[in-house]
């Protein structure tokens, strides 16, 4: 028989492979939503999205990552974004993003 550390670590292989399908059921439910066009409601759209950070969290987390450090990581992708990004308005939306991050959630 499996000792309890060795089904510790299949049960957390079941769950990062559940949420990797999880993820990847989301994308695409989020795609045939985007394709729908305006037949695709707004609510059905963040449902998606929202769907998708948690399971990437989610994910994180059973892979030992910290929250925290995929909040740091995203902020460092943004400020690179400032500093790549040409067109105003993704700037803004990189600036918006790291604001929200680092600041609460009152952008």
């Amino acid at each position: 028989m499996f000792s309890s550390d060795e089904l510790n670590i299949l049960d957390n292989i079941k769950l990062i492979e559940n949420y990797k399908a999880f993820l990847l059921s989301s994308v695409a439910d989020l795609f045939t939503s985007m394709a729908k066009g305006n037949k695709s409601s707004t609510d059905e759209i963040i449902d998606e999205l929202s769907e998708i950070i948690i399971l990437s969290y989610m994910l994180g987390r059973r892979l030992g990552i910290n929250f925290s450090e995929i909040d740091d990581k995203i902020v460092k992708k943004l400020k690179l974004g400032l500093l790549k990004e040409e067109a105003d308005t993704q700037y803004q939306d990189c600036a918006k993003l790291i604001s929200y991050i680092k600041e609460g959630r009152e952008v």
